[in-house]
């Protein structure tokens, strides 16, 4: 992916959002037995899908060579990301768009131990099979279609999520989440607990001296008896 421009990253990206939204639009659809548009917007795209397939086309790639390094990497990097995107547009809309109560080991219902394995197994897809489908596709479209469809499904998909966010972003919420007292006092909180690092490395560098200074004492007393 090193040698292509904004223009195949663009087209990636909007191709990684649709198959994405297929994905689990089909799943939910075959549980519940109805049709279910997944997402939160009105089109058939998710963002997040093209964000992480981008994420891990070049954070595995560097691991190719190594299945577990591939697996682990993607697992922990889309664990992230998922989590940071189930709190920010939980904080920007006001309501929680994905729900992992169902799952036993869980975290704050964002991510779970269920998802972030299926991340792990995903990346080992995005890395061995869809990259190079990826790949194929971008060297085979004429490149006029890669910039136009680029083009307007990102302008589509952007007007979507403007018209979206106008209509259910929370701003009270968001703006006592991102106001300058709210941030004041996590930095404040922060500084409180960078300020006591120090003490806790001078307490254990005091307690491995006195550790060692009575294993001394302990090994000179066995040598005079």
């Amino acid at each position: 992916m090193e040698h292509f421009g904004i223009e195949h990253l663009l087209f990636t990206f909007c191709m990684y959002c649709m198959i994405g939204w297929v994905q689990e639009s089909t799943i939910e659809s075959l549980y519940h037995r109805h049709p279910i548009n997944r997402g939160f917007l009105k089109g058939p795209y998710i963002p997040i899908y093209g964000v992480g397939g981008l994420l891990l086309l070049f954070i595995c790639h560097p691991f190719r060579d190594n299945g577990f390094r591939v697996f682990f990497v993607a697992l922990i990097a889309c664990t992230a990301l998922e989590y940071f995107t189930g709190w920010l547009m939980e904080t920007i809309f006001g309501k929680q768009f994905w729900d992992y109560s169902m799952f036993r080991i869980a975290y704050k219902n964002r991510i779970s131990l269920v998802s972030s394995l299926f991340w792990g197994v995903m990346g080992l897809f995005v890395t061995y099979v869809i990259s190079d489908i990826t790949m194929f596709v971008l060297n085979n479209l004429p490149h006029q279609f890669i910039c136009a469809a680029g083009a307007i499904v990102s302008l589509i998909m952007a007007i979507d999520f403007l018209n979206t966010a106008r209509k259910q972003i929370d701003v009270d919420k968001l703006r006592s989440t991102f106001s300058i007292s709210n941030i004041s006092s996590h930095i404040v909180r922060f500084d409180v607990i960078a300020s006591r690092m120090p003490r806790l490395r001078a307490r254990n560098a005091e307690k491995n001296i006195d550790d060692t200074d009575a294993s001394e004492y302990n090994g000179n007393e066995e040598q005079d008896d």
